[in-house]
């Protein structure tokens, strides 16, 4: 829950901040041609100056993108974000319809229309079609954010990426100083800062609607996710600086048209080879982390959170596994099952308490430890109940380990001096992997032979009134 209110924290902020920046864009020309301020309308002198309208389309994008920033909005918003989108479309459109039939709407002299006849540039100043067209998808896709059609396809984010090109194009043609990239034939071209306005307003847009369509793979956590985030930047940027550059250079007579296509070509080439090698690496950082947390949490679920040993479950999986290797091995490998039941247990924790009775537990998987190799599988299935499989060729090999644990055993109470004995009923059972239909039938053999030696101990004792269960 935590992650997905900071991802959402994430994609309002960009929302919020994409929208303030068109809505200040567009503001500021407005009000540098109402005061006649050239700075604001065009940035820098001898550049195209943004038209009055498309400054206020922009506006009304920003707003658009601003209310619908969030998905639970109520009706009211909803209609107020849809009719600001549908305005700035509108006057795309009609810019549109004038360029291609030629019949002036005038819908680009609006506002301001005694100051658009003389502009720096030579020209009227009017709408670009370039312009037009951005107004028209931004606005379709606005209206559409949350349209979805047959086969998951969603016509808003193709119509981002077309704004998105259609402003990439003339970014580019300004830094490269070539009009046929920010111009459309004799027409007025594209002001450099609407441009980046538009550029801006397709990234909100697309940050409007995250996790949807193409975006999924950008905003995705996993590896996907931060191979996207970290390569698109650079793919998109790096191609851009080096072309400037190799033409500066040019300009500059630093080398000829062929060596500078040859240096950008191997700049490319160098850049872009560092930049997946980096993200490779940084990915390989990220999947180990990832290997040794799965690695940590399968360990977690194979092992007994008291004692430390293997729990059932993994003691099953890998029991399963060495009876594969026994079947498939030519070398005559032996496997014992020994079944070890911990004796008294309830009296210790009806005499001396439950938190008694789990250090016993604790103290009976320590005996074990000390008594088997680490190669040998030592689980404990559940409450008072221990299991071992190990390997042994003689043929009186779980007799041998028996009699270990249980010396074993007999040295730990001597030694720990504990306020109550250790003792385990022990069933040994040779196991014919061939042979043998399941664990679990495996186990129940097991698990009589273990019932057969307690109670031969207890006749063997008398009454019952056992050393193993008395209290020191």
């Amino acid at each position: 829950m935590h992650g997905q209110h900071a991802s959402h924290a994430s994609r309002n902020r960009v929302v919020t901040a994409t929208s303030t920046l068109v809505l200040v864009v567009g503001g500021l020309v407005l009000f540098g041609w109402a005061l006649d301020v050239e700075a604001l309308k065009r940035v820098f002198p001898r550049l195209v100056a943004m038209n009055p309208v498309t400054a206020l389309a922009l506006i009304l994008l920003g707003l658009s993108l601003r209310l619908s920033g969030a998905e639970g909005s109520g009706r009211k918003t909803r209609l107020a974000a849809g009719l600001c989108a549908a305005l700035a479309a509108a006057a795309g459109l009609l810019k549109l319809t004038e360029v291609v039939f030629g019949r002036a709407a005038g819908v680009d002299q609006l506002l301001f229309a005694g100051k658009l006849a003389g502009d720096l540039t030579g020209q009227p100043n009017r709408m670009a079609p370039n312009t037009a067209l951005n107004l028209l998808l931004s606005g379709c896709a606005l209206l559409l954010l949350n349209v979805k059609v047959r086969g998951g396809f969603r016509v808003a984010q193709s119509c981002i990426v077309g704004s998105v090109l259609a402003s990439l194009i003339p970014v580019v043609g300004y830094a490269y100083g070539t009009r046929m990239l920010y111009g459309v034939g004799q027409f007025i071209p594209m002001a450099l800062h609407t441009a980046v306005t538009f550029l801006a307003l397709g990234v909100g847009s697309l940050f409007a609607r995250p996790g949807r369509g193409l975006t999924v793979a950008i905003v995705d956590k996993g590896v996907s996710g931060v191979m996207a985030r970290r390569l698109l930047p650079a793919v998109i940027a790096l191609p851009v600086v080096i072309g400037w550059l190799r033409l500066e250079g040019q300009r500059l007579g630093l080398y000829e048209n062929e060596l500078g296509v040859a240096l950008m070509a191997v700049a490319h080439i160098l850049i872009l080879a560092t930049l997946v090698w980096w993200s490779s690496f940084q990915l390989f950082r990220v999947d180990g982390r990832r290997r040794r947390a799965e690695a940590q949490l399968q360990e977690l679920t194979l092992t007994d959170e008291l004692t430390g040993l293997r729990n059932r479950r993994g003691f099953f999986l890998l029991t399963e596994q060495e009876f594969k290797l026994a079947r498939n091995n030519r070398t005559g490998i032996q496997l014992w099952l020994i079944y070890a039941d911990l004796d008294g247990l309830k009296k210790i924790n009806d005499g001396l308490g439950h938190d008694a009775g789990s250090r016993a537990i604790v103290q009976t998987a320590e005996v074990l430890r000390s008594t088997f190799r680490d190669s040998d599988i030592i689980a404990r299935l559940g409450g008072d109940e221990f299991v071992v499989l190990a390997v042994g060729n003689a043929a009186d090999s779980g007799s041998i380990m028996a009699a270990r644990l249980r010396e074993n055993l007999r040295g730990y109470n001597l030694r720990e001096r504990l306020p109550y004995r250790l003792s385990l009923s022990v069933g040994v059972l040779r196991v014919d992997a061939e042979r043998a239909a399941s664990i679990e039938d495996v186990l129940k053999e097991a698990d009589q032979a273990m019932y057969a030696d307690k109670r031969g101990r207890k006749e063997r004792q008398g009454s019952g009134h056992s050393w193993n269960n008395e209290f020191a």
